[in-house]
């Protein structure tokens, strides 16, 4: 006999199969009915972010992460902010994540590049500095030492 399957279950095969919309569709339906519901604001953030509509995945993983407070949530609002142009705010976000998860090298790696992306260098190297002492591939602690050393030799 088959499992019946929930709502979100449903709407998550849909995803997996990549039928955004239909997905889409039954989301905001379901969002509409439960709007507190961290699940649907969730996999509708995943959607617009899939889709592009970066605005849209920011609000709905503005009210998850407020709720649910984890590093990995923040660290896709700080995707979604940078995505939407919002520098300051992604920075903030991956700062949050690396609140919550103090070795998390995505956030540290992130940071580098947003300061990098505002012409702050002196924080970039920080950021990047703290991503070498995390466990990551060597291959990428090849990679970030060379972009290091691109950074330090535009400054003198």
């Amino acid at each position: 006999m088959a499992q019946e399957l929930s709502r979100i279950d449903y709407i998550r095969e849909l995803i997996a199969d990549c039928r955004f919309d239909d997905a889409l569709e039954l989301l905001q339906i379901a969002a509409d009915e439960e709007p507190d519901n961290i699940d649907y604001n969730y996999e509708l953030a995943r959607i617009f972010m899939e889709l592009g509509n970066y605005p849209g995945a920011v609000s709905n993983l503005e009210l998850v992460a407020d709720k649910i407070r984890n590093h990995l949530v923040y660290y896709m609002l700080a995707e979604a902010y940078q995505a939407d142009g919002q520098i300051d705010k992604a920075i903030g976000a991956c700062l949050k994540a690396i609140m919550l998860q103090e070795k998390f090298p995505l956030a540290y790696k992130t940071l580098g590049i947003l300061f990098l992306s505002r012409n702050d260098k002196v924080s970039a190297v920080e950021y990047f500095e703290d991503y070498l002492k995390l466990d990551i591939p060597k291959d990428e602690k090849v990679s970030i030492r060379q972009v290091l050393d691109r950074i330090k030799n535009e400054k003198s």
